[in-house]
């Protein structure tokens, strides 16, 4: 079994002399991605020019990277035995616009039970995370991921709900340039954590209130199952990978792409919940969250696996009789 990532192998299993399964799976597909970067050059076109130099380099490796695998993506695609897919949004183009939907599956990510535990055991009661009027964002800081909107989010936000505090996680970046991308002078309000250990975000959700994720395009979008499991209610734009985790919740937790003004709107109305419904609406987080559990997910991996294998030997036995036959 070859399992990749698309663009990884543009080769099929006779130029390989490979035998096996060949697997291939998107983090978020290419066609989509491009989609997505046409967007940016034209929303932000300033902020574009404004990168770090650190933010410049890692952006010109992922340009690299994408340069490198974008030609062979395809091609990658067409000769696997069976492609993997982040999403169910990703499942039906697969299926309505490349013509690949009968090797195509989706599987979703998950958390472990013992991350899910951590992250259960760690929330403080309803009325001390409301009281923290916290909202939390989990991701590194750049556009794809909403970096162009926080500013109005943080003011619209602030101008209903004047104590309002916000909490970047794994931003990548330090203080001063995401106060820059801000255009703010002080941190009042405003905690940055560039970078933690994985076993710390249980305890940095604890006593958070909220979560916000006004991310343009994710595969999946893991840093929201995380917030769901510490049973925080989420406020996302409506983008395949966080829509698998939101809908069941609450699909009102999701704006149209880019309406910051309805972010906010909605981020200020779930500050305001009484204890009751926060409880209720925190609960349904939670319990959204345990479905996506890891155990089941790699079983059904294996099992898909599994079938793929042997569907590849049976059609090999196949050529080789058909092989024999056409000789004789």
């Amino acid at each position: 079994m070859i399992d990749a990532h698309q663009g990884n192998i543009p080769f099929s299993k006779e130029e390989l002399g490979f035998k096996g399964a060949l697997v291939v799976r998107s983090a978020g597909l290419y066609p989509l991605l491009e989609e997505y970067l046409k967007l940016e050059k034209v929303k932000w076109p300033q902020q574009n020019k404004k990168r770090t130099l650190i933010d410049s380099l890692r952006h010109s490796w992922h340009q690299i990277k994408r340069r490198k695998e974008r030609p062979y993506y395809w091609k990658s695609l067409e000769v696997s035995d069976l492609i993997l897919l982040p999403n169910s949004d990703e499942l039906a183009y697969a299926d309505e616009h490349l013509g690949l939907g009968n090797k195509s599956v989706f599987f979703p990510h998950g958390l472990s039970r013992k991350r899910q535990q951590a992250f259960a055991e760690a929330i403080a009661p309803a009325l001390i995370r409301q009281s923290r009027h916290t909202v939390a964002f989990i991701g590194y800081w750049c556009l794809r991921k909403g970096a162009g909107d926080w500013a109005e989010i943080i003011q619209r936000t602030r101008s209903q709900v004047p104590e309002v505090k916000f909490l970047f996680l794994g931003t990548g970046l330090s203080s001063e340039q995401i106060l820059e991308d801000l255009n703010l002078q002080a941190s009042e309000g405003l905690e940055i954590v560039p970078s933690y250990e994985s076993d710390r975000l249980p305890g940095l959700l604890s006593e958070v209130t909220l979560g916000a994720f006004p991310s343009y395009m994710e595969g999946f979008g893991l840093g929201v199952l995380e917030k769901l499991a510490s049973g925080l209610p989420i406020v996302a734009y409506d983008i395949p990978g966080p829509r698998e985790m939101l809908r069941p919740v609450d699909k009102t937790l999701m704006v149209p792409v880019g309406d910051v003004e309805g972010f906010s709107n909605r981020l200020i109305q779930l500050l305001k919940l009484e204890e009751s419904q926060y409880t209720q609406l925190s609960r349904s987080c939670i319990q959204v969250a345990q479905t996506f559990d890891w155990h089941e997910i790699a079983k059904k991996h294996i099992e898909a696996y599994g079938k793929t294998l042997i569907s590849t030997q049976k059609h090999k036995k196949k050529n080789i009789n058909q092989s024999q036959t056409d000789y004789e």
